[in-house]
């Protein structure tokens, strides 16, 4: 599970400071396309929105992500007297409430979610951070299992290394798409075996994750 960040500028920083020792983060960058899988957990900050139409952006933003992504939403007092059934969310957390009560709701979310998704050999399993293929453990770095992570749970989608680099690195990280490169060839030699593969190159854009069995 990964947990995405959509607050203001002035905010992100208060919230990273609460969830980048327990979590995997990610962010709604300015100008850039977040891609929040199934079981990820979007973080909205409705609390500093400046409109009264909050249950207009929750909305919306639950159009854009659809059922499979949970959303859990930072509310002022007022908001959480007014919920009713026009607010499409998982669950809500007060604004000035602790980090703990935040980081506490966040870890019963990912319960409820966590599974291991499996595609022919190859066991995604988030609940331990742990790759298997075939029953057997296959040792990876964190960033090779979130880049594993990030491309089983969005199949047959193609993702460019910039994009790749701006999710699973940060949009803020300053190196080159080589590195993207490097950790697919890693994974590669460590999961594909006996056959199957599980991450194609797409010739001048980038990778896309299908199982295919090579006879």
């Amino acid at each position: 599970m990964r947990i995405y960040l959509r607050c203001g500028e002035d905010r992100e920083g208060y919230f990273r400071d609460i969830l980048e020792a327990d979590f995997a983060l990610g962010t709604f960058p300015p100008g850039g396309h977040a891609e929040p899988g199934a079981g990820d957990v979007v973080l909205v900050d409705l609390a500093a929105a400046k409109t009264e139409d909050w249950h207009g952006q929750l909305e919306t933003l639950r159009r854009g992500l659809g059922e499979e992504v949970k959303i859990l939403a930072v509310l002022r007092y007022e908001q959480i007297r007014s919920l009713d059934n026009r607010a499409r969310l998982d669950d809500f957390v007060a604004d000035g409430g602790t980090g703990e009560e935040i980081r506490a709701r966040l870890r019963l979310m990912s319960l409820e979610e966590r599974e291991a998704a499996a595609v022919g050999e190859l066991e995604v399993d988030e609940d331990r951070y742990e790759v298997r293929v075939g029953g057997a453990i296959v040792d990876l770095t964190f960033k090779e299992f979130e880049l594993l992570r990030f491309l089983v749970s969005r199949p047959g989608k193609v993702f460019t290394r910039e994009v790749l680099l701006e999710q699973v690195w940060g949009y803020d990280y300053f190196g080159g798409a080589r590195t993207v490169d490097v950790h697919v060839r890693r994974i590669r030699a460590k999961i594909e075996r006996e056959g199957h593969a599980y991450i194609r190159t797409i010739r001048g854009v980038g990778y896309i994750f299908e199982h295919r069995c090579m006879d």
